[in-house]
Formats: C-alpha cells, sequence, structure tokens
C-alpha cells in the first residue's frame, strides 16, 4: 500500500515538473516571438517612416520648383511684350517695367526654397538610411531626385543660357546718370528713367539672345518635372503610400497644430520679424491693440547732391481695433485714426541741411507728424490670417496668402509667441 502511495506521488511530482518544464518552455517561446513581432513592427514603423519623410521632401521639391517656373513664365511674357511693344514703354505700369528689367538682370538672389538639401543629407551615403528604407528601387529612386535638384541648379548657375545677360552693374552705372527730377523720394527711377533703361537693355544682342532661349529653359524645366514626378509615383507606388497616407504623415509631423478658438486666442501674443517687434493684445470683448517697436527709416534729400540720406529713427506706436474669428479665419480691423506715436527717438546731429534757426522740438515735431501721415497712408490696417495654434496653446501660427503681380500665389508664415 505504501509503495503504491510512493508511485502515485512520484507520478504526481513527474507531472508536476514536466508541466512547469512545458510552460517555461512555451512562455519563453511566446516572448521570444513576441519580442520578435514588436522588432518586426518596429523595424516596419522605421521603413514607414522614412519613406514617408522621403516622398513628403521630393514632392515638396516639386511643388516648389513648379511655383518658381510659373513665376519665371510670368515674367518672361512680360519681358518679351515690352521687347516686341517698346513704343509703348512710358504708358506701362510700374510693376511691369520692373519685372521686365528684373528677368534680365542678373542680381544676386536668394537660394530658392527647392534647393533646401536638408532631407538629402539623411539618405546620402547612408547605408542606416538604405537599410531603415528596406527597397533598394525606392532608395535608388530617392538618390536620383537629388540628383536631379543637384544637376538642375548646376545649369541654373552655369549654362549660358540660363545666366541673365546684364550686370548689376549696368543698372547701377545708368541710375547715376539719371537726374532728380526722374527720382522719386525714396531714391527710386520713375516710370520715364524706367523706360529708357529697358530701351537701352532691349537693344544689347545679349538680352535678344537670352529671350529666345526661353525655349531651351522651358525644355529643361519641364524635364525635371516630369522626372522627379515619375519617380516620386513609383516611390509611392513601391512602399504603398496613398494621398490620405501623406495627408496624415503631413498632420501628424509637418503640421502639429491644432484649431484656434476665441478663449484660446485672448491674451497678448508677440511678434519678431528682423528689426521690429509687434505685440498684439487680443481682448475678450473683441477689442485689439497693437505695438510696433522698429528703425524707422526716414529718406531726407540733400540739398546740391541730390541724395536721398537714410536716417534710422528708434519709433514705437500704436492702434486701437477690433478681431473677429470665423472658422480657421483670424480677421484685424485697426483703425489708423487711433495711431498714437509712443517714441520717436531722431538723432537731430544725422540730418541733413539743418536750420540751426529752428528749435530741436520744433523740428521733432515735424518729422514725427510726417512719420505719423506715412504710417496711416502705408501700413495695412485690416487683414485676414489663416490662424491654427501649437498643441500647448503657447504659439500662434498665422498663413497669408497674397497674389503677386506676375499672378504668383505666395503664402507667408508667421510664428507668434503668447506672452501673457
Amino acid at each position: 500500500m505504501k509503495e503504491k502511495k510512493r508511485k502515485i506521488t512520484l507520478s504526481t511530482w513527474w507531472q508536476n515538473f514536466l508541466t512547469g518544464v512545458l510552460a517555461t518552455a512555451i512562455g519563453v517561446g511566446l516572448t521570444f516571438e513576441v519580442n520578435n513581432r514588436v522588432e518586426h513592427y518596429k523595424q516596419k514603423q522605421a521603413q514607414r517612416q522614412a519613406a514617408m519623410m522621403a516622398i513628403y521632401d521630393v514632392d515638396q521639391i516639386i511643388s516648389q520648383f513648379i511655383r518658381d517656373k510659373q513665376r519665371e513664365d510670368a515674367f518672361f511674357r512680360v519681358a518679351m511684350y515690352l521687347y516686341t511693344h517698346q513704343d509703348q514703354l512710358e504708358t506701362v505700369a510700374m510693376d511691369s517695367l520692373w519685372m521686365a528689367a528684373e528677368y534680365v538682370v542678373n542680381t544676386t538672389e536668394d537660394t530658392p526654397d527647392w534647393a533646401d538639401d536638408s532631407t538629402e543629407k539623411v539618405f546620402t551615403g547612408s547605408m542606416d538610411a538604405l537599410q531603415n528604407l528596406g527597397d533598394i528601387t525606392f532608395y535608388d529612386n530617392v538618390q536620383e531626385c537629388y540628383h536631379l535638384r543637384r544637376d538642375m541648379l548646376n545649369r541654373m548657375s552655369s549654362s549660358y543660357s540660363f545666366c541673365r545677360p546684364v550686370p548689376e552693374k549696368y543698372v547701377l552705372d545708368y541710375r547715376k546718370q539719371v537726374s532728380a527730377a526722374n527720382m522719386d523720394y525714396t531714391g527710386m527711377m520713375n516710370q520715364s528713367a524706367m523706360a529708357g533703361l529697358l530701351r537701352q537693355i532691349f537693344r544689347m544682342p545679349e538680352v535678344s539672345l537670352y529671350l529666345q532661349k526661353y525655349l531651351v529653359r522651358d525644355r529643361d524645366y519641364q524635364y525635371f518635372i516630369n522626372q522627379m514626378i515619375f519617380l516620386n509615383q513609383e516611390n509611392k507606388f513601391i512602399m504603398n503610400v496613398t494621398d490620405e497616407d501623406l495627408q496624415h504623415y503631413i498632420d501628424q509631423h509637418i503640421n502639429k497644430t491644432m484649431p484656434a478658438k476665441p478663449k484660446l486666442l485672448v491674451g497678448q501674443w508677440d511678434l519678431r520679424q528682423d528689426n521690429k517687434k509687434k505685440t498684439y493684445l487680443i481682448i475678450k470683448d473683441h477689442s485689439a491693440t497693437t505695438t510696433v517697436s522698429m528703425d524707422y527709416k526716414i529718406g531726407v534729400r540733400t540739398e546740391g547732391e541730390h541724395v536721398n540720406v537714410p536716417i534710422f529713427t528708434p519709433l514705437t506706436y500704436s492702434a486701437e481695433g477690433s478681431w473677429s474669428l470665423d472658422g480657421d479665419s483670424l480677421r484685424f480691423d485697426f483703425d489708423p485714426n487711433t495711431l498714437q506715436i509712443l517714441s520717436f527717438d531722431i538723432d537731430l546731429n544725422n540730418l541733413p541741411n539743418r536750420d540751426e534757426n529752428v528749435s530741436d522740438d520744433s523740428i521733432k515735431l515735424q518729422y514725427e507728424q510726417m512719420v505719423k501721415s506715412q504710417l496711416k497712408e502705408r501700413t495695412n490696417w485690416s487683414w485676414t490670417n489663416k490662424v491654427s495654434l501649437g498643441k500647448t496653446g503657447k504659439v500662434m501660427f498665422w498663413e497669408e496668402q497674397y497674389t503677386m503681380p506676375w499672378g504668383e500665389v505666395k503664402t507667408d508664415k508667421t510664428q507668434l509667441l503668447k506672452s501673457r
């Protein structure tokens, strides 16, 4: 009987032991399986993230380049029309005269938006990027897109067909010969002077040849656009990226914002632009105050030399108005009649032709009134911006769209910080 009980006890112990071993083995196996699945998921997510980043960047290059080409086309049409209608130059709007001159004059320009290579550096020469992308064809396509961009930049900076033919010095030398009667108070040439400049420029054989080379430039532009679009469409197909996927990526990683609400807008917002500081006080009752501090530039003409001397004057002014929010559109309406000059620190010692017989206070008041009048006339007192807020509610984003004289629609993005 005791022997039988011992056998039963051993049997039970053995079963429990085997069960424990089996459970441990299953647990270890499941752990490895889960870890493998997690790692696989992370790898897929990394591949997806890298692919979306590259596709979005190439799409940006395409859209920015198309925008610049549209501007180029508009400038060419104006320049070509004036070239063939030189007898009408004095009747043409100043905007058109300046567009024609800008199209052929070789001035120092900012680097175009589509030339930004910060994302390209993530991919170039990186084996990690190749592994993360997970597809050699996709990786090669991305590299080819960036190669096309570099090639286009080289052509635009070095090819004879792309280099604008008129040196900037030519315009500066012409301007020195223009009489004071053909200059405005800011020192800019008037319509008659600009018409004379264009007639001289249009007589240059290099300008005629440059206008004829438009079709060569247009062919190269279009080839670049078509190749980029083809490669990125293939990229989207390879990585199975839809328009909805791309928009989701933009919303999650590019546009990290939330809609603006009236109660979130109430407060003081600060904006810094170059030498300006602007403050907007948004009040709950929909009233608003703007305060601007800046170095104002006054043009003072010298006697005898007929030269405008710029006088930089620290200036602070404010104005009262109202605000309203309609969907994602924030509108401000300020009343120029409420304009107040809070500080005006003109250095009278820098004024040319200063009359010593006139008191400093009188001179200061005279210029202060002139500045106030100029601000009322030249300042945009009412505008509407598309608005959104950062996730913390401490950053406000403005988007303003406007149309240039040549038809290009531009978007300015502004960031304001909440100070209280």
